[in-house]
């Protein structure tokens, strides 16, 4: 097992990709860190990962299982942790494997923003649309999810969705080319918060019409398994609602990944409790074929006191989803891609 020679130097080294959504996400949780850990530092670097420098593929070429798509964003700085390079990773949550790799757990998940997707228009359009339904047939919307890609189809069959890939600044450039294609684009409401161009939300999208991918708006801290001071340091800041409302996410996902990068999205709520445990969730979950031609829902609720608990509540949601036409959809899924890699 890697030990970090940062720790001698009362340094803990933070991993973060290079942009400027990552650094900003980065230095929070520095500062938080630094505020209840007194005498510590905890500087951050920035790490090429394979996402970021292919920025033109769409996502479909990383296929196979979720998780293996979504190595593209962790799979450099998970090594760089292992060596002990690096102490711990801040990440999307949404950009996580539910699968973390041997010796590498998910520490703590902290500052959930909304959720929501935003509805973004092009800046020379802001004063004409100001609702997805509102677009004429046609218009073209960007999104590299392929989550938003289905639920477009299937709730905007008469708008044109392609491929917009990028840091946030990218996505917005392109959006607002004059000569470029996009009437809007789709993008993650947290995001546009935490750069400050929350000014560019031409409308959020209700989570109820429009749900949101696993962990969206929450941070990961990633840390190597039997660093005991690490994860000492880093639970003290971790929101434990939010906590089990992501564990409760990621444990639908994790239970569906049936090898295929399927298209899912979620809507998870809080209530009080039914009894005097935990908060009562309400998990509902959807599975959409990518061309927006079927969706499978199902939803449940539960009283969550423990980790345990939220996974529990995610593993029945998924369940309900397969025993609904979902295990039939995944693998129908599975074959459209497999003919298209």
């Amino acid at each position: 097992m890697a030990t970090s020679t940062s720790t001698t130097s009362q340094e803990l080294m933070i991993g973060t990709r290079n942009s400027k959504l990552a650094l900003v996400q980065a230095e929070r949780v520095s500062h938080d860190l630094a505020q209840r850990n007194p005498g510590l530092q905890f500087p951050w670097r920035t790490v090429s990962v394979s996402g970021d420098v292919d920025k033109t593929s769409p996502f479909l070429k990383f296929g196979g299982p979720s998780d293996a798509a979504k190595n593209i964003w962790t799979e450099e700085m998970e090594a760089k942790l292992k060596s002990g390079e690096l102490d711990l990773l801040v990440n999307c949550l949404k950009d996580m494997p539910t699968r973390l790799p041997e010796g590498c757990v998910l520490g703590a998940i902290v500052h959930r923003q909304d959720p929501s997707d935003a509805f973004v228009v092009k800046e020379s359009l802001r004063h004409q649309y100001t609702d997805l339904a509102q677009l004429p047939a046609g218009s073209v919307v960007g999104t590299s999810s392929t989550r938003r890609k289905a639920l477009l189809a299937l709730k905007f069959p008469h708008l044109t969705v392609e491929e917009c890939r990028g840091n946030l600044d990218t996505r917005l450039r392109k959006l607002d080319d004059p000569n470029g294609p996009f009437s809007a684009i789709i993008v993650a409401t947290a995001g546009l918060v935490r750069i400050d161009m929350a000014h560019r939300i031409t409308k959020r999208l209700s989570p109820s019409e429009f749900p949101y991918a696993v962990g969206q708006g929450a941070l990961g801290i990633e840390t190597r398994e039997y660093d005991a001071q690490t994860l000492s340091m880093i639970r003290p800041i971790e929101d434990l609602l939010v906590r089990k409302i992501c564990l409760a996410e990621r444990s639908l996902l994790r239970t569906l990944q049936g090898g295929c990068s399927s298209p899912m999205a979620v809507h998870c709520t809080a209530g009080s409790p039914e009894s005097t445990a935990g908060p009562r969730l309400k998990l509902e979950g959807m599975i959409i074929h990518p061309h927006g031609t079927k969706q499978v829902s199902a939803s449940a609720s539960a009283d969550v006191d423990s980790d345990e608990d939220a996974e529990a509540l995610g593993a029945t949601v998924a369940r309900l989803l397969e025993e609904d036409g979902g295990r039939a959809l995944l693998q129908e899924i599975a074959f459209l891609y497999e003919s298209q890699s």
